[in-house]
């Protein structure tokens, strides 16, 4: 097996993400039906340039997971904390649905709680936030669901497919998510 269950949570657990999938990591970043959810729109990712970027983000002190389906570990997402700031103890959260096939079961909720226990358990960080385009109905509702609020707006300030999108700035608190976990 060559993932390596960090943390668990429902049906994925997070695993730091192994080398081998570096021409997967590269298919999903190039491919536009997933990065147009994401800011990765207009990146284009090479096998030596997505190498380069996963060996760095240790070097970076960054964390990026495999999300990993428990019952056959299948690597189905990714998802990271980065702009990590100890002193302030802030992050940002990002995460990448890179299966098409594995939308609307879950996998993203339990993904999204077993990084931000992580970050409050682990890394005793106090704020994560995040950024989501308006059109993503379906990010919003998960990030809802384990507790985001939002926070503030940014107008047409995300050009996608000649398409200007606002974002939404959306933040969870340490006391507010284990409250929510008890």
């Amino acid at each position: 097996m060559k993932y390596f269950p960090k943390i668990s949570r429902g049906d994925v657990y997070l695993s730091p993400i192994d080398l081998e999938d570096i021409e997967t990591f590269v298919k999903r970043s190039n491919d536009s039906r997933i990065t147009d959810w994401t800011h990765w729109t207009p990146r284009m990712v090479s096998l030596q340039s997505g190498k380069s970027y996963l060996e760095g983000i240790s070097k970076n002190w960054e964390y990026e997971f495999a999300i990993v389906r428990k019952s056959d570990d299948k690597f189905i997402w990714v998802t990271w904390l980065y702009h990590i700031k100890h002193i302030n103890q802030t992050a940002e959260l990002w995460i990448m649905i890179w299966e098409i096939d594995e939308h609307n079961k879950w996998y993203g909720t339990d993904a999204v709680n077993a990084l931000l226990s992580f970050a409050f358990n682990t890394l005793n960080l106090y704020n994560i936030s995040l950024w989501v385009k308006t059109f993503n109905k379906k990010g919003i509702w998960c990030y809802k669901k384990v507790w985001f609020q939002e926070v503030w707006m940014k107008h047409h300030c995300e050009y996608c497919n000649g398409e200007w999108y606002d974002l939404i700035l959306m933040e969870i608190l340490r006391p507010d998510w284990k409250e929510k976990n008890k």
